[in-house]
């Protein structure tokens, strides 16, 4: 019976006694670990022993990433570490990432993050839970990417366990979840189909009604229903992209003040709730993210040959076009719904 392999990744000998605590306790409940100071990776000879780990990182299933105050060894001769090579290939392989980050270190983190904008104040603290400050780089790195990006403190190998077993038993109950989905999933289709066919349908008779009237226009009137469900629209597609219930800093008032004449991401941006940041991808170039209150990230575009090339959301851009065109009372009703939620 084939079985899920867990890749156990961190520096070895500070989290010497994390990692064999953690391998028992996979193998407890029927997984198999695979630690590379545990003979369990095949070095190849005729390959770097760096890269024979990254390899067996692609035949895992689940990744357990574990970040404590030491940086490690390099990755062969570049500048970053061993680990966070090994996480670059889990994320660039799809395989589900599980991070947890020493309590002391996530605390002095936040420190760093708080003043790291005063090179003078960053200069003068002392972070006595690390040895490098790119550990800290490393953490903004899982915290930041678009997915898989959750990262859970630890203070001992009990809140370890604990957090594992209930992220592993979520993973089964949305997995079975997914078989009852399946079932019912024809179902679905085809009612979709026939609400799609039932609204296209009631588009027509509403246009012939609407021409038997006095209505000068009854195609400008249709028109102004759908502008006005897209412009309602631009609000669920914002929760929904990044994970939000409202906007949690931005008033009505600013909301009221910001120009509309640009892209809904510079809509966004003028907001005090998003920020862009320029973050590395696993081929090297450098990717443009929108994040959002909830620390979601959101691909805007990416630099491809030095040439910035901006990705398309074709519900977003039509759903804001609508925003931007419609009546003042319809843009409050907007921006209050952003505000407030539904």
């Amino acid at each position: 019976m084939a079985i899920p392999r867990v890749f156990i990744s961190s520096t070895c000998y500070d989290l010497k006694h994390v990692r064999e605590s953690l391998k028992y306790f996979i193998r407890t409940i029927g997984y198999e670990p695979v630690l590379s100071d545990d003979g369990d990776v095949f070095y190849n000879p005729t390959s770097h022993t760096h890269d024979s780990c990254l390899k067996e990182v692609a035949t895992c299933q689940l990744f357990v990433l574990i970040i404590g105050g030491k940086h490690g060894g390099n990755f062969k001769d570049g500048d970053s570490s061993i680990t966070n090579n090994e996480y670059k290939e889990a994320i660039k392989n799809n395989v589900s990432v599980f991070a947890l980050v020493e309590s002391s270190v996530h605390s002095d983190h936040h420190v760093f993050n708080t003043n790291k904008k005063n090179q003078d104040i960053i200069d003068k603290i002392q972070f006595p839970s690390i040895d490098n400050v790119k550990i800290f780089d490393f953490i903004d790195e899982v915290r930041k990417s678009a997915l898989n990006n959750a990262i859970f403190p630890f203070r001992n190998f009990s809140d370890i366990e604990s957090y594992l077993r209930k992220q592993w038993a979520g993973m089964m109950y949305e997995f079975l979840g997914q078989q009852n989905n399946e079932k019912t999933a024809k179902i679905t289709n085809r009612l979709l189909d026939d609400l799609s066919l039932a609204a296209r349908k009631s588009e027509e008779l509403m246009k012939i009604l609407l021409k038997t009237t006095t209505t000068a226009d009854a195609d400008a009137v249709i028109k102004g229903v759908n502008d006005r469900i897209e412009a309602i629209n631009f609000v669920r597609l914002i929760f929904d992209s990044f994970a939000i219930a409202k906007l949690e800093q931005t008033t009505l008032d600013d909301l009221e003040t910001i120009e509309l004449n640009k892209s809904w991401v510079d809509f966004l941006l003028d907001t005090k709730d998003f920020s862009k940041e320029e973050l590395p991808n696993t081929a090297g170039y450098l990717d443009a993210i929108l994040f959002g209150p909830s620390g979601r990230g959101l691909k805007i575009g990416g630099y491809i040959d030095n040439e910035f090339m901006h990705d398309s959301y074709t519900n977003l851009e039509r759903a804001y076009k609508a925003l931007k065109e419609a009546d003042m009372d319809l843009k409050h009703e907007v921006f209050y719904k952003l505000v407030n939620g539904f």
